[in-house]
């Protein structure tokens, strides 16, 4: 017991010390390929209760669920686990003394530089590691060397791993095997028989699949039309999280007419890692020379024939798309549907004329197939915006006029937050005391957990009190209205005398997001509901 306070330097029991540890679980998804028995749940469930045996064992009660972290990942880099950029932040705390986890290597398998970060923020906070093994302090110089040369182990094993699973889904791919994680709309993956890999099979969604190239091959049905017609013959999509058919969702599908043709590819995007501005950027190609292009072992959906009228309807249908650099819109990625979400669009007319004789004006919609939103013209919704921003200024001002008046108020906050602190430091005290009552024997083990227990639920409830106040305190409100006041005005000074491009760069320094809202048709004759539309935003500062 004195070698574990000593350790994590701190004056309280066994028990209590479970919340100032940290248990950090990750599992590879590349790790089960050579496990493929036994499932990701089981892994993570089977090393978390070795975790827990080892605490109850130590500490003589178990980690508390608050301060488990879990992760599936397969990302070489801190970057790409978020639960471990967590714990990065929380051992940053006094309060977190130790991390728990099955072994060192579970906490940096990535570069030299993310196995640096991590060592450098275990020493600088004096943050133990603890495993079922060992106890390692990085401040030791022999627990830093072994912490090392662990990882540089462990680094090697790695690539070698990644080359051989690498090699191995080559030969598969070139052998007409299928080697995606997921099976394509209208197949399902199934084991070869008497061979290592799997290949696809038709599901009961083939039938849709027939159906949706019959569509486009035979009716001439351009991507628009065809969610439309996809959606009223009720064809599901082969998505889960959308019921609706979008041309995007139907470019996707023609985009792998060479899949549904017989045919595999491999590396057709072949993922790039590029420098830019001091920072690793991933991009994906998309068309990469050197692919892999096999015949598949999966039976085919359309023939070669079908597959060539495919490729040239997108060939010609590729030519009418204008592609420009130029933005048109300066509501562009700002504005988004209330009601599904979407970005909402411009849609041009072209010198279309009204019956009054006036060019018809462009429009913002929202082009998800169904959706409730009712278009409005473009200007109208940018004139209402650069309106909220007008008042924006005012309310801004005339708070900052009625400050004065608030300051005796605000004292008053800072009083009530002062006593509540003071009532937290008594109860901590008094927390101490228990502690040195259990080692005095004064206390049991159950009298003591009851009673910290208490105390820790009337701080908790002091802190709530605390947060109440702190809301209501308007001192942080009045430094952001000062810096938002000049930005604004600056905004609405340029505005009219910006391009479009410019405007949009204004309102996204100012807006989050702004959601559209209209239900009430028939705008274009009349015009007390031109206007009938909501806007609700949330500002950046």
């Amino acid at each position: 017991m004195n070698d574990l306070h000593t350790l994590f330097e701190l004056n309280c029991s066994k028990q209590e010390m479970v919340n100032y540890i940290l248990i950090y679980l990750r599992k590879s998804r590349k790790d089960l390929e050579f496990n493929k028995n036994e499932a990701m749940e089981n892994t993570l469930a089977r090393h978390e209760k070795m975790l827990q045996d080892y605490a109850k064992n130590t500490f003589g009660i178990e980690i508390p669920e608050k301060n488990i972290f879990r992760e599936v990942v397969s990302g070489d880099t801190i970057a790409d686990r978020p639960q471990m950029t967590k714990v990065l932040e929380l051992i940053e705390n006094d309060n977190i003394k130790g991390v728990l986890c099955v072994e060192i290597e579970r906490l940096a398998r990535g570069n030299t530089i993310d196995q640096g970060v991590i060592a450098q923020k275990f020493q600088l906070t004096n943050t133990k590691i603890l495993t079922p093994q060992k106890i390692f302090d990085l401040n030791n110089d022999f627990d830093l060397s072994f912490f090392e040369d662990g990882l540089y182990q462990s680094r090697k094993f790695l690539l070698y791993t990644k080359k051989i699973l690498a090699r191995g889904r080559l030969q598969s791919a070139n052998e007409g095997k299928c080697v995606k994680s997921t099976a394509n709309w209208g197949y399902k993956k199934e084991k070869i028989k008497g061979q290592k890999g799997w290949t696809l099979i038709k599901d009961e969604n083939n039938e849709n699949v027939r159906k949706f190239f019959d569509l486009y091959i035979e009716e001439d049905l351009g991507t628009s039309n065809l969610a439309h017609r996809l959606n009223i013959l009720s064809i599901p999509t082969p998505s889960e999280k959308s019921t609706q058919w979008t041309p995007a969702m139907v470019r996707s599908i023609l985009n792998r007419s060479e899949f549904y043709a017989g045919y595999e590819s491999w590396n057709k995007r072949k993922t790039v890692k590029k420098y830019i501005n001091g920072k690793i950027v991933i991009t994906r190609p998309v068309d990469n020379q050197n692919c892999i292009k096999v015949k598949a072992l999966h039976e085919p959906t359309i023939n070669d024939d079908e597959l060539s009228i495919v490729k040239i309807k997108l060939k010609e249908a590729s030519k009418k798309i204008v592609k420009s650099d130029k933005i048109k819109n300066p509501l562009a990625n700002i504005v988004y549907c209330g009601f599904c979400g979407c970005t909402m669009k411009r849609r041009p007319y072209n010198k279309s004329y009204l019956k009054s004789g006036k060019i018809h004006e462009d429009t913002l919609i929202c082009t998800t197939p169904n959706c409730p939103n009712t278009s409005s013209n473009l200007s109208l919704v940018e004139k209402k915006i650069i309106n909220i921003l007008k008042e924006e200024v005012e309310i801004c001002n005339s708070y900052l006029m009625n400050y004065e008046q608030r300051k005796k108020v605000q004292h008053d906050y800072d009083n009530e937050i002062k006593k509540l602190t003071d009532e937290i430091e008594k109860l901590n005290s008094q927390k101490s005391k228990a502690c040195d009552f259990l080692e005095q024997e004064i206390y049991d083990e159950n009298t003591f957990i009851n009673r910290t227990q208490t105390l820790n639920n009337q701080i908790n409830d002091i802190k709530k009190q605390i947060t109440i106040v702190e809301n209501k305190k308007q001192e942080n409100k009045t430094i952001i209205y000062q810096k938002k006041i000049p930005i604004i005005e600056n905004i609405l000074k340029s505005y009219n005398k910006a391009d479009i491009s410019q405007k949009n760069k204004f309102l996204k320094s100012i807006f989050e997001e702004i959601k559209y809202k209209k239900t009430n048709k028939g705008g274009r004759w009349n015009k007390d509901s031109m206007l009938d539309f909501e806007l609700e935003y949330t500002m950046k500062i």
